[in-house]
């Protein structure tokens, strides 16, 4: 007996036969062939990593070099474009930085510059800060200096200043108005309206709002700030040789360090001021050196070869001083001025002297003044009283043999005026002197030393 059997070689069939499919083609996948294409992306992969990365690094890189390039032209950009130095910024001192003094207005109140430039008043009373004047309004100005008047409504200042010598100086000054924030140039009444004067000195009048003004070398009175008129108080200031109320060089080199001379009563009822004569002092010419004289590279920039030559009155030994007169005038009616001058002490008499320096004691009747010989081996503080102004003899210091005495600060008097502070000269070991307090009451013609040792006192 015979079975039949079939089977499907496409197994899974149902029957169990097994046939060949149509295509007799047999596909075989090489196991190699997947590792080489997995390879290769892998390699492909990794080579745009790296040109990647090469081109963030070569960005930095360049990046840094570029940074480092142009901050280096910029300065250089900065050093080309501005300009030399010249030689009057360097004399003048345009460059050396400005700090606005503080000063004490009352007994109670403190004016000081504040951190963000502008003028700030300190009430010791209560210990309170407020803001006087604003930074904008004293950068638009330039402001070099100022001045409260006492009841701290107007503040006067003084900018556009051109140096004269080390301690003198032209000005434009302009009062400002705290309570409107309104500007006042201070200029006198018959100056050119084209070009402003400059001016040698203004200050307010002792505790008033009057101002005192000097110009060509003398003296002027305005007695508000809004005033169009001026009273002319001097009238024999002459260039260079007569001097009312700022000193000539001498005075401001070697004695005052100071551009001023005049006083004011701090009831505003008074001026006191120097008179400086310069008539038999010799002349010295000496050359002037300034930017109108320029070399540059193509050549000579002016057609000065030669620096300037300017004349000054330079006293020298054995030739005349200065003549200087002590002036006081009473404003108390001002269109009747009186005039009277201070007389030396009497101890002076027959000796060239200088005045080294003066102050008001009282408020309108009493001043202090010192004096010192030429050969400088006798100072005297001297005390001067109304109504003729005759000084007194005081107090005197002489300099040991073969020495001489410096020109210290003035003494502080007390308030009544009877005693005061003195700098002098104290023996203290051998033949060794040291600058040092002194106490002098007037009244009672006494006389101690407050403060002893090898060390100098500089200041009051």
């Amino acid at each position: 007996m015979h079975a039949s059997t079939t089977t499907d070689r496409g197994g899974g069939g149902g029957g169990g036969s097994w046939r060949l499919p149509p295509d007799e083609t047999l596909q075989v996948q090489d196991p190699k062939s997947k590792e080489e294409d997995l390879a290769y992306t892998q390699e492909g992969h990794n080579w745009r990593s790296i040109i990647f990365s090469l081109l963030v690094i070569g960005f930095v890189i360049a990046g840094i070099v570029t940074a480092i390039y142009l901050l280096g032209y910029v300065d250089e950009l900065l050093y080309w474009s501005g300009r030399r130095m010249i030689l009057d910024e360097y004399i003048q001192g345009d460059l050396e930085p400005d700090r606005l003094r503080p000063t004490w207005v009352t007994r109670s109140k403190f004016v000081f510059q504040s951190d963000d430039g502008g003028l700030a008043v300190l009430d010791t009373a209560n210990d309170s800060v407020t803001t006087l004047v604003t930074n904008h309004t004293l950068r638009q100005l330039n402001v070099k200096g100022y001045q409260c008047s006492s009841d701290l409504r107007y503040v006067l200042f003084k900018h556009n200043v051109k140096q004269v010598f080390r301690n003198s100086l032209t000005a434009f000054y302009t009062v400002y108005d705290v309570t409107n924030d309104h500007h006042m140039p201070v200029t006198l009444k018959d100056s050119p309206k084209v070009q402003r004067t400059r001016l040698q000195f203004a200050t307010w009048l002792g505790n008033t709002t009057a101002l005192v003004i000097i110009a060509d070398n003398d003296i002027y009175l305005r007695q508000s700030p809004s005033d169009e008129e001026d009273i002319r108080l001097t009238n024999t200031g002459q260039t260079d040789t007569i001097y009312n109320g700022v000193p000539d060089w001498l005075y401001q080199e070697e004695i005052f360090s100071s551009s001023e001379a005049i006083w004011g009563s701090s009831d505003g009822t008074h001026i006191m001021y120097i008179s400086f004569n310069d008539s038999s002092v010799n002349m010295m010419l000496y050359p002037w050196f300034s930017s109108s004289l320029m070399v540059a590279s193509g050549g000579v920039t002016s057609s000065a070869i030669f620096p300037e030559t300017h004349t000054l009155r330079y006293p020298t030994p054995g030739t005349a001083n200065p003549e200087v007169e002590l002036w006081i005038l009473d404003l108390t009616n001002v269109s009747d001025i009186q005039r009277s001058r201070v007389k030396p002490p009497l101890s002076l008499d027959g000796h060239e002297y200088y005045l080294t320096s003066a102050e008001w004691v009282s408020s309108n009747h009493q001043i202090s003044v010192v004096w010192i010989t030429r050969a400088q081996n006798l100072s005297i503080v001297s005390i001067c009283i109304a109504p003729n102004w005759t000084c007194i003899e005081t107090h005197s210091e002489t300099a040991p043999e073969n020495e001489w005495l410096d020109i210290l600060p003035h003494p502080v008097f007390s308030l009544d005026g009877d005693s005061f502070l003195t700098l002098a000269g104290i023996q203290e070991t051998g033949t060794e002197h040291f600058t040092h307090i002194k106490h002098v009451t007037i009244t009672q013609q006494r006389l101690s030393v407050i403060s002893h040792g090898r060390y100098e006192v500089g200041k009051l």
